[in-house]
């Protein structure tokens, strides 16, 4: 069978997904049903993402692609489990308790890791990175960067995990990738977020297109940030094929395009790949201090440092100036408080709330009421007093903290929605991988790791994802330390 590999480089805002799915769609006009077709990624987020808008884009629903998925995915529905049949935090934090270790965050299943600084999440971590780069445990150990981790500690771990999963009959995630054998029956595959796979991820997906007579290999070796999670960006720089290069971004400005190209030349080891700005100028604009940042700039804003103890500033900040922000996958303005505050609103009004809406202000406002059986209230059923319902929800929420209160009144004034997504997100420049936003504000300033490891081609490749995320307006804040990155 002749093969046809192509390798589509995609620097950042040129499309990829949509050339992707360009593929797709030429697949299904020259007759290839959709069930031969596979669609590999990296994330659920990328690859709930193509599955959406090839439902939308070509009409059929999810059953008739049943390969658009992660390859943890993929690996699972394979290998018929059940949810039952896999390792999950209880089950980790059950093996951590009998071994009397802790497991302080929680797991990752696109990157197939533990978050958190417990030695449970730091042994597990190692133990996980060794089996997924498909090396032995004191070649990974040597590897960390944990310094309070012993050696004796991963081993006796990866002993008691085996164990753990061999008396419950149970797999964990790094089992199933290695327990897949199976090559899909398909004739077009595709292995999007190529440059974040691991060695065992590559294994695998090998496997998985053996049959395809098309395969297409798409990723950015430049914006190759997961390597600390196992990826292995020398897999992607070493595949033969027809290399493609996406040339033109539909996202960065001109005076932004030019500081990231002073960033990624930076960078050894990669495929040289030019590629054009969009015809706006753009602004790149240095600030000294947060507080000079006007939030009420419209459009979306992105607000981004290179650990996350820095940034508790753009928090407070952007608290200060009354909006809300999305942090750590939580909004600001949807929280308990604020959905009681919209459910009195609504009862002012004269408008109905649902029974959980009901219980959850009864909760905030402490109402001694006993409710009754119905879909949905108005105020008389709640039985309140009949002055009640003149008093707004400042007089109402008493027990809310004086800061807290005045902030949610800020956020009021400024024209902000409870319950909306906010405009501002704040995160990790890792997190932000794939994000985009109209503003961008960028920390410069550098936790010791990153310091550490400035000048090298991992280190540049994180800042150069950082400065790509913008469509308009770039921040970027004049370090407050003496380790900050320089551009």
């Amino acid at each position: 069978m002749k093969r046809h590999v192509q390798i589509i480089l995609g620097p950042p805002g040129t499309g990829k997904t949509t050339t992707l799915l360009t593929i797709v769609e030429n697949s299904l006009q020259r007759g290839v049903p959709p069930e031969r077709i596979a669609y590999l990624a990296f994330t659920r987020k990328a690859a709930y993402e193509a599955q959406e808008r090839a439902m939308v884009q070509f009409g059929f629903d999810a059953d008739r692609f049943p390969y658009f998925r992660t390859l943890h995915s993929l690996a699972f529905r394979v290998l018929g489990l059940q949810r039952d049949e896999v390792m999950t935090n209880k089950h980790y934090k059950k093996l951590g308790k009998a071994l009397g270790i802790q497991f302080k965050g929680i797991y990752d299943e696109d990157l197939g890791l533990h978050t958190g600084d417990g030695l449970g999440d730091k042994c597990s971590r190692v133990e996980s990175l060794a089996r997924a780069g498909i090396r032995s445990m004191e070649e990974q150990y040597c590897l960390t960067n944990e310094s309070d981790l012993t050696l004796h500690a991963v081993k006796q771990y990866h002993k008691s995990l085996h164990a753990f999963k061999k008396e419950n009959g149970l797999l964990d995630f790094t089992d199933m990738l290695q327990k897949y054998s199976v090559e899909l029956p398909i004739d077009i595959c595709i292995i999007d977020e190529a440059q974040d796979l691991s060695s065992l991820q590559y294994k695998m997906a090998i496997m998985a297109s053996k049959a395809a007579s098309e395969v297409y290999i798409a990723g950015d070796d430049d914006q190759a940030i997961f390597a600390w999670a196992g990826a292995d960006v020398t897999k992607f720089l070493s595949l033969q094929g027809e290399k493609r290069i996406l040339p033109q971004s539909f996202r960065i400005p001109r005076n932004v395009h030019r500081l990231a190209n002073d960033v990624v030349n930076r960078i050894k080891k990669r495929y040289v790949k030019p590629w054009q700005p969009r015809l706006e100028k753009g602004n790149v604009i240095y600030v000294s201090d947060d507080n000079n940042i006007d939030f009420k700039k419209q459009g979306t804003w992105l607000c981004m440092a290179r650990s996350k103890y820095l940034l508790n500033r753009f928090k407070k900040v952007v608290r200060q100036q009354g909006f809300g922000y999305y942090y750590n996958g939580k909004s600001s303005l949807d929280t308990d408080e604020t959905r009681a505050i919209t459910s009195w609103e609504k009862l002012r009004k004269e408008k109905e709330i649902s029974v959980h809406e009901a219980k959850n202000l009864i909760g905030f406002f402490n109402f001694n009421v006993r409710l009754e059986r119905k879909d949905s209230y108005n105020v008389n059923d709640l039985g309140l007093p009949s002055n009640a319902i003149n008093k707004d929800w400042m007089t109402m929420l008493k027990g809310l903290p004086p800061e807290e209160r005045e902030y949610l009144r800020s956020c009021l004034r400024n024209g902000e929605k409870f319950l909306d997504k906010p405009r501002i997100t704040i995160a990790t420049i890792h997190q932000s991988k794939g994000g985009e936003a109209d503003n961008v504000v960028l920390c410069m300033d550098m936790g010791k790791l990153s310091w550490d490891n400035l000048g090298t081609d991992e280190e540049n490749r994180v800042w150069y994802v950082a400065l790509t995320r913008t469509k308009e307006n770039l921040y970027l804040v004049r370090p407050k330390g003496l380790k900050f990155f320089s551009i």
